[in-house]
């Protein structure tokens, strides 16, 4: 029977612009997609880091760690793409340390691919994987950028305006659910100009 590992990584914990510390992300998430498929997580199968997910892989204490460990012709899992890089080109390079030089399979549950070890990509699952990667990568570039724009905002209009609460519009409110997975409310309230804990009611 191949043995299974599982790779699991949030983003580092940084301070606001306002020196407020941001919530700290967990790994239960995670843990709770890859149980609900009926895996076992124990502390010796689980490889767990709080990393940028643009830090290559020879930087990663976990992953390294993780790649000392596995056997050929085991399985690494992944809740998903973006928990594994949100870096095409790291991404890919790490896929190929993982099936061409270690030899083992890749899966992740969530985007529902399987990679076998030592086997060449067909070109659809090599334009599928790229796609997942780029995506991955477009989203953290989309909320650095609007989380250093809205920053910019803040620093030339001052001091908050007072008054009325403002809403959101339905495209703000897709930026900001995007931004809630890193910024506090407070952060992402003072970006829109618009009272926390409207950004708190944005499930």
């Amino acid at each position: 029977m191949c043995k299974e590992y599982f790779y699991l990584r949030v983003s580092t914990q940084t301070k606001g612009e306002m020196g407020e510390k941001q919530r700290e992300q967990t790994f239960e998430r995670q843990k709770g997609i890859l149980e609900r498929c009926g895996y076992v997580l124990t502390e010796e199968n689980t490889f767990a880091e709080r990393i940028s997910g643009k830090t290559k892989n020879d930087e990663r204490k976990e992953f390294e760690r993780l790649l000392n460990t596995i056997e050929e012709g085991s399985w690494v899992i992944f809740s998903e793409s973006s928990r594994f890089s949100r870096s095409y080109l790291n991404g890919m390079e790490m896929l190929d340390t993982l099936i061409f030089d270690k030899k083992v399979n890749v899966r992740f549950v969530s985007n529902g691919i399987e990679l076998l070890a030592n086997d060449n990509f067909n070109p659809y699952t090599w334009y599928t994987i790229s796609q997942m990667l780029l995506a991955d990568e477009l989203q953290r570039r989309v909320i650095s950028y609007n989380t250093i724009n809205g920053l910019k905002r803040i620093k030339e209009q001052g001091e908050k305006t007072l008054g009325a609460p403002k809403k959101v519009s339905d495209e703000q409110r897709a930026e900001i659910k995007e931004l809630r997975k890193s910024h506090t409310c407070r952060e992402i309230a003072e970006m829109y100009g618009v009272d926390a804990s409207t950004i708190s009611r944005i499930k």
